[in-house]
């Protein structure tokens, strides 16, 4: 129909002039319609595409990467401080090397929550080198991390998929019912990094747990497997090198651990322990004054020193006392009063009726 056909009869097209005048196309073409005088456009067949172009047809790749690949870490690094003279880098590396090199997951963040003035700049640049990510908390209230952390953990429950793991660096029992949630509710794997004073209830939660002292030693996994060695053979065949190295673990277990005097955490080293007290607010006020006291030699030094004693006080006079028995000597010597509590009454209204009564 367009131009000259050099096929001429032997052409599937029809050339007439019929066909040329009319602009209505064969609605029987070209599965019906055969008659070669038919007075109808008979236009050109378009040839679909084979197998092979279509498997060349460039098509956006989909995304294979399964839920049970991702694993997430949130870590309140108040709860599990960074021990003196470790690296925050190396500890970190430890974890990704049991978690997710030894499984084959996919990382999708590494964040750590506490106020960035409590840290050190040399702990924050080694963070930022291992890739994990500060969130700084500057609320200066209890428990404001806790609830920054849950947040997160909400967040990432509405973004990802079960089985996703997640796994929580903390030995807070404030995380317990959370953690039941992701794991019985939405189906997560959900692991746990505790401290030494975590509580027994917060690990029977999740899947896994495992102990902070495991990441922030380097020659711990060395201690673990001479261990495991040892409990395989008798003890009389043991090695000198085997036995330093069980003398090492034993000592490491004696080792003395700073506990908070308000609640039953403890810290292996006293920055640990005056971490969480500021984080936590777990100081001692005097009840004289406003000032507190990190320990409890420090607040009985200032009263001692202040005399802010409110457990003991005279009904005389303003004078407070450490002991009652300090209190009577007291009594006794300025006001003449014994352990008789008839004599303080008698005592107590004499100096009543001294003062004279103004309308």
């Amino acid at each position: 129909m367009n131009g000259h056909c050099k096929k001429s009869d032997k052409c599937p097209f029809r050339h007439c002039q019929a066909a040329v005048q009319t602009a209505n196309k064969c609605h029987k073409w070209p599965a019906g319609c055969k008659n070669i005088q038919c007075k109808y456009r008979h236009p050109k067949i378009q040839k679909t595409p084979s197998s092979e172009v279509i498997s060349k047809l460039v098509v956006p790749p989909v995304s294979t990467q399964r839920p049970e690949d991702l694993i997430s870490f949130f870590w309140d690094i108040e709860n599990c401080s960074i021990p003196r003279k470790q690296s925050p880098f190396d500890i970190v590396q430890r974890i990704r090397n049991l978690l997710i090199v030894s499984h084959g997951l996919r990382e999708i963040g590494f964040n750590c929550y506490c106020d960035c003035t409590t840290i050190s700049k040399d702990n924050q640049i080694s963070l930022s080198h291992a890739n994990v990510r500060i969130v700084h908390v500057p609320d200066s209230k209890p428990g404001a991390v806790d609830r920054c952390i849950l947040l997160d953990l909400d967040r990432f429950e509405r973004a990802h998929k079960p089985p996703a793991t997640v796994v929580l660096i903390s030995g807070d029992i404030d995380f317990v019912g959370k953690l039941s949630d992701l794991r019985h509710q939405a189906g997560f794997h959900v692991i746990v990094i505790h401290n030494l004073p975590a509580k027994a209830e917060l690990k029977a939660t999740v899947n896994a747990h495992y102990d902070w002292s495991m990441f922030t030693k380097s020659e711990i996994n060395q201690q673990i497997s001479n261990s495991m060695v040892d409990s395989l053979l008798p003890t009389t065949n043991l090695t000198p090198v085997a036995r330093s190295n069980s003398e090492q673990c034993t000592k490491q277990k004696s080792k003395t651990m700073h506990e908070c005097p308000k609640c039953s955490n403890k810290f292996e080293s006293i920055d640990a322990l005056r971490q969480h007290q500021q984080a936590k607010q777990h100081f001692f006020d005097c009840p004289g004054c406003s000032d507190v006291f990190a320990t409890s030699e420090g607040i009985l030094q200032h009263q001692k020193a202040k005399n802010h004693y409110t457990n003991h006080k005279c009904a005389f006079c303003s004078a407070t006392f450490k002991s009652g028995s300090a209190l009577k000597q007291h009594q006794k010597a300025k006001y003449g009063i014994g352990d008789n509590s008839l004599q303080a009454e008698s005592m107590l209204l004499k100096l009543l009726s001294t003062y004279k009564i103004i309308d």
